[in-house]
């Protein structure tokens, strides 16, 4: 689920690698996670991400991340200590300070090869397979010469769509449970999960509400249908007024959203004290439609989207109280 780098506007430069690579975003015809049965300490043990296999003969040691807000899904699992750095440093909300261990970082998107060569990981956890484009950066060629294996989080693969579920979350937990021989805590943890999304579903009531998810930048509005932020959408029952955009990240006009009129405007923000000043440009932009009228208007961490995992259910959670709850 996640947004590649279209998952997520998060300024402009990202916004440019996103319009390069929004038409394309997730693997081939295989799975993307599918995990062979494993108990105890049952290694070897191969799991399948993005239609490739990856042995490990034991539990990852250092890791790699494709977003800081990935460790926060590793802790969840309990294996958290095993990541030693992430790409997209910039994102970085505390994640570095929260985890000392995690000293080898860079704020690409694309790892550079010289990056990867020296921190030697065992495993890369990516938030899009693009990450290895191998388009001036690291490759998955460059990954395998290194003896490391790839899990590519919420089916974002490079040539087909991920499905906009909250599923992908789940099986995602399932497979890295499998890589680090946590089976049960992975359980655990989806159970939990399960019923965390159970609970803000359930806010909705008898409702049939409309939304629109968009981003904002630099005064240009671009719709979002993208796997992950439509899976927050599904989880919840809302229906999408531009679901039917086409691309996963589409430019539109404000009077588009001002003649959709949902119910619910969900807008990204990507930092720190970022919220209000999206918020209050969405306001601006989309006067005249009912929603900012009703003062529906929220905001929503594109961080989140981008680590994917956990972080995901914590949006579900706090969309399900901006559009329910009075």
């Amino acid at each position: 689920m996640n947004l590649h780098p279209n998952r997520a506007a998060i300024g402009a430069s990202i916004l440019a690698a996103m319009l390069l690579v929004s038409a394309g975003c997730s693997s081939g015809s295989a799975p993307a996670s599918t995990a062979a049965a494993a108990t105890g300490d049952a290694y070897p043990v191969t799991v399948s991400s993005c239609g490739a296999d990856y042995t490990y003969d034991h539990a990852p040691q250092r890791v790699l991340l494709g977003a800081p807000g990935v460790i926060d899904t590793l802790d969840a699992l309990g294996v958290g200590d095993r990541a030693i750095g992430y790409a997209l440093a910039d994102l970085d909300r505390g994640e570095a300070a929260a985890h000392p261990q995690l000293t080898e970082n860079t704020t690409d998107w694309t790892p550079a090869k010289e990056y990867l060569v020296g921190a030697a990981p065992d495993l890369f956890i990516a938030n899009d397979e693009q990450q290895f484009s191998g388009d001036g950066a690291a490759g998955l060629d460059d990954l395998r010469t290194l003896g490391s294996g790839l899990y590519v989080l919420g089916d974002y693969c490079a040539g087909a769509s991920a499905e906009p579920s909250v599923d992908a979350v789940y099986d995602d937990i399932d497979a890295l449970g499998t890589i680090f021989d946590v089976p049960q805590r992975a359980k655990a943890l989806n159970d939990e999960l399960r019923g965390r999304v159970s609970v803000a579903a359930a806010l909705r009531g008898d409702r049939q509400l409309t939304a629109a998810s968009v981003t904002i930048v630099d005064g240009t509005v671009y719709a979002l249908t993208g796997a992950g932020y439509q899976a927050v959408l599904n989880a919840l029952d809302l229906t999408n007024v531009f679901a039917d955009a086409g691309a996963n990240f589409t430019q539109i006009s404000r009077e588009d959203v001002i003649t959709a009129d949902p119910d619910v405007i969900f807008v990204t923000f990507a930092g720190t004290g970022e919220e209000d000043a999206a918020i209050a440009s969405a306001n601006t932009l989309f006067a005249g439609s009912g929603a900012v009228g009703d003062g529906r208007v929220f905001g929503q961490d594109e961080n989140a989207f981008q680590a994917g995992g956990v972080r995901v259910i914590g949006v579900i959670e706090q969309a399900a109280k901006d559009a329910f709850v009075d």
